[in-house]
């Protein structure tokens, strides 16, 4: 025990180990991820109804959306893509969750909106071209690592028709400065959520000053499994967010507060980036 504890708690290379997968592919974990998403009184997974509402809204204000193909990647349940259609969009959603797409062609079908929902991993997987927009909300970009968000956008390059528009979002380095090392253990800390058995958790948060990441590490003990997470996040600043876009053959239009459209400022959180092929 105590050297497993003493690995768990080494600082590990940025983003040397990914787990996003076992997050939406474990049965369990992945039926709490989806009520996660679903509840309406935490950011926890998904923004409140009323942001994504307000982030919808300016996206088709300022790019418009009516008769456009869209693209929505890792579209979860559908939040946005719901609402894109709404908007009269042609939207497809991809995500590599099976949960999170049932619930969205539920939603599609009881709304009577025609929404493709792709089963797929955007970082390997066929997606479709032909797109006027390609959109990656709620900060999915930050927790690939270089590499992987710099192949990333290259698909969507070529995903997009010529002029066509990539909009995301970023956490933000005064976000970084706020966050701190931890370390905690509990019974059960987080209810259910990690495994219906009785079962231990361990969590230590590491920071990379220099390269703005946070690394936080769970490790699950239940009576037979145990299990780790890896959540990375990248945290940018207009400069650096920028120069990545660019240097992937994008053009900046726009760093915007992801809940307004308006201007960026260092107060408003997380940073959308409006990029155009």
């Amino acid at each position: 025990m105590y050297s497993d504890l003493d690995e768990f708690n080494r600082k590990p290379e940025p983003f040397s180990r990914h787990t996003t997968d076992l997050l939406w592919t474990d049965p369990w974990i992945a039926q709490q991820m989806l009520k996660m998403h679903l509840d309406d009184s935490t950011d926890l997974a998904s923004r409140k109804s009323q942001t994504i509402d307000g982030t919808v809204a300016w996206i088709d204000r300022k790019i418009g959306l009516s008769g456009r193909n869209v693209c929505d990647l890792g579209c979860g349940p559908g939040l946005y893509a719901k609402r894109m259609a709404m908007r009269g969009a042609n939207v497809t959603g991809v995500d590599f969750s099976a949960g999170s797409l049932d619930y969205a062609r539920s939603q599609a079908v009881a709304d009577n909106l025609n929404i493709e929902y792709r089963k797929a991993d955007y970082l390997i997987d066929d997606l479709p071209g032909g797109q006027d927009v390609v959109s990656l909300i709620w900060c999915d970009f930050c927790t690939l690592s270089p590499e992987k968000r710099r192949a990333l956008l290259e698909r969507i390059k070529v995903m997009l028709n010529p002029g066509g528009v990539f909009v995301f979002d970023v956490s933000t380095t005064p976000q970084f400065e706020e966050r701190s090392e931890v370390m905690t253990y509990g019974r059960r800390p987080m209810g259910d959520f990690w495994s219906p058995e009785d079962h231990f958790g361990f969590q230590t948060t590491f920071l990379y000053d220099q390269d703005k990441i946070a690394l936080d590490r769970y490790l699950i003990v239940a009576p037979g499994r145990r299990f780790e997470i890896f959540n990375w996040m990248q945290y940018f600043d207009p400069e650096t967010i920028s120069r990545e876009v660019r240097d992937a053959g994008f053009a900046v239009e726009a760093l915007l507060d992801v809940r307004t459209g308006e201007a960026w400022t260092p107060e408003a959180g997380e940073l959308a980036v409006v990029s155009r092929a």
